[in-house]
């Protein structure tokens, strides 16, 4: 897809991989709208709660009056959290649990079966006919989840899951699906890690042995939307790292 003339809406988008991402959307010639609690200063925002199913009908329905469709949908919106299942001291937290699978799997859920409806109305574009793209903010986490990171694994692997079963029931539309799994990334979500923690994250990176940075996530999902090969999978962006199965900050 020539995502000249475009119009990509990207949850998350004020700030981190999402704001990234949308900025790369713009200065390739799409038209990016970020749907964020908060509002981005430098492209077109609306506010929207993605939890809440009406106010993100009302997002998608604002941007439709706008910009009249919907192209491109990145899914970015998302909260880290860190809570072991049971301890000796009681069992895990239930509403932290909850509250991620809202945000970082039900969010997803509630943006791209509005966005993906519109998007069967697209005309065909291009020499495949492509109708629209959703790409999924997945995480290495969906693979390999680390010990006290339970809610979070299982919203990353059930957006990764997804990812095959919406291009699956999308491609009679010519719509395609793809999820991204950075490794540890340096934005907001990540920015009040201790030092040591962080360090110790990347001892299993191969190489580069550094955070990877949000315009390296854009990179690629701007790379998803020019080649229509690529379909139903979800690519790791995390420099070769295997992650350990607990870190000493897990207790």
């Amino acid at each position: 897809m020539d995502p000249a003339g475009k119009i990509a809406i990207v949850t998350g988008g004020a700030s981190g991989l999402g704001h990234a991402t949308a900025r790369a959307l713009v200065a390739a010639g799409a038209h990016a709208i970020s749907l964020d609690l908060n509002d981005a200063t430098d492209i077109p925002s609306l506010r929207c709660d993605v939890t809440n199913p009406d106010s993100v009908a009302e997002a998608i329905a604002a941007v439709l009056g706008r910009w009249g469709q919907i192209h491109i949908c990145v899914n970015s919106a998302g909260l880290g959290g860190i809570g072991q299942i049971a301890t000796a001291d009681g069992p895990g937290d239930l509403a932290t649990f909850r509250r991620l699978v809202e945000v970082n799997l039900m969010g997803a859920v509630h943006v791209t079966r509005l966005a993906a409806h519109h998007m069967i109305a697209n005309p065909p574009s291009g020499p495949d006919g492509e109708r629209g793209l959703i790409i999924n903010a997945c995480s290495i986490a969906s693979f390999e989840g680390q010990e006290g990171m339970g809610a979070y694994t299982a919203t990353k692997a059930a957006l990764a899951g997804l990812t095959l079963v919406w291009a699956r029931d999308l491609s009679r539309h010519g719509i395609r699906a793809m999820g991204i799994a950075p490794g540890f990334f340096a934005t907001p979500m990540t920015a009040g890690m201790p030092g040591s923690l962080v360090d110790e994250l990347l001892g299993t990176v191969e190489f580069p042995r550094r955070p990877g940075t949000a315009e390296e996530f854009a990179e690629l999902a701007l790379f998803i939307v020019r080649n229509a090969m690529l379909n139903g999978d979800v690519i790791r962006l995390d420099g070769g790292t295997r992650p350990p199965a607990r870190t000493s900050w897990a207790g």
